[in-house]
């Protein structure tokens, strides 16, 4: 029975499967952003508490051992953060989501894009930073997927030879993390000039690169423009309630990092480009005329 007749004849299990996956990708993402900003090797020692004591296997269950233990470490009562299930069950759910939504292989490829985006997210609210190794990294498996997944860029051309559409996925892969990242830096300089300060990171900029490479440079802007909508829609609240505290308490005191919003808009196009890019492509069009 080959992949895609077992997907067929039971697709509960593999959706199950595919959550579980998930949520054992978030667990590690968990970890990863959290040693990481220590300076901590991510593979050794193994899972333990803050105390020092090994985690066990059976206490280390992803999304179910938070809520069986209520939370706590039994070795020691120490506190467990909520955002230890609430990254897992991002993961999971953002899984299955694109099972559901896209061929196997695009399936892959973004969940392998969705966990670098999360773990960016996460990074980045606790630094103000965005690892380099990451979105770098992320680049160059964006531009090896396109290369092996031209429906990434919807490169497949049936009229010509297969490594025409892997050599066209690859190039449009290339080309649109070079535009988006060069969009960016340029928008960058113009707000620092205009704002007397640095206005947003060098992370950001890669960012949106490695973005732009896994869903092409229109869905880099798509993502830049819907971040920055989805995190005025979130932080203006924030940032109003600030206004309204006393002067001595410090005022304005929020830092607002923009990863966490372009990696939203990002999935939100990873999602929604079958309706989105008709209507960049409209747009595009009053443009040329």
């Amino acid at each position: 029975m080959s992949f895609a007749e077992a997907a067929n004849e039971f697709p509960l299990i593999l959706q199950i499967a595919v959550f579980a996956i998930g949520a054992c990708v978030g667990s590690f993402i968990n970890v990863c952003v959290f040693r990481i900003q220590k300076g901590q090797s991510i593979t050794y020692p193994p899972s333990h508490c803050e105390c020092g004591k090994p985690i066990k296997f059976y206490e280390n269950i992803p999304i179910l051992s938070w809520f069986i233990l209520k939370g706590k470490a039994r070795c020691c009562g120490c506190r467990i953060s909520f955002r230890h299930p609430f990254v897992e069950t991002l993961t999971a759910l953002v899984f299955l989501a694109l099972w559901l939504n896209f061929e196997p292989a695009q399936a892959a490829c973004y969940m392998v894009f969705a966990s670098i985006l999360i773990f960016c997210t996460f990074y980045d609210i606790d630094t103000m930073t965005i690892p380099d190794a990451a979105t770098i990294g992320g680049t160059v498996c964006a531009v090896v997927a396109s290369a092996m997944v031209p429906e990434l860029h919807d490169a497949r051309m049936a009229d010509l030879p297969a490594f025409a559409s892997h050599l066209k996925g690859f190039g449009l892969s290339v080309f649109s993390a070079a535009a988006a990242a060069g969009f960016l830096y340029w928008v960058r300089l113009l707000a620092e000039k205009a704002l007397k300060r640095e206005a947003m990171g060098e992370g950001d900029v890669i960012l949106l690169g490695f973005i732009g490479a896994f869903c092409g440079w229109k869905g880099a802007i798509f993502a830049l423009f819907a971040g920055s909508i989805i995190g005025c829609a979130v932080m203006l609240p924030l940032v109003f309630w600030e206004c309204l505290k006393p002067k001595q308490s410090g005022g304005l005191g929020l830092e607002i990092p923009f990863g966490p919003w372009l990696a939203a808009g990002a999935i939100v196009y990873v999602f929604a480009s079958r309706w989105v890019l008709p209507i960049i492509d409209s747009f595009l069009l009053l443009f040329a005329k």
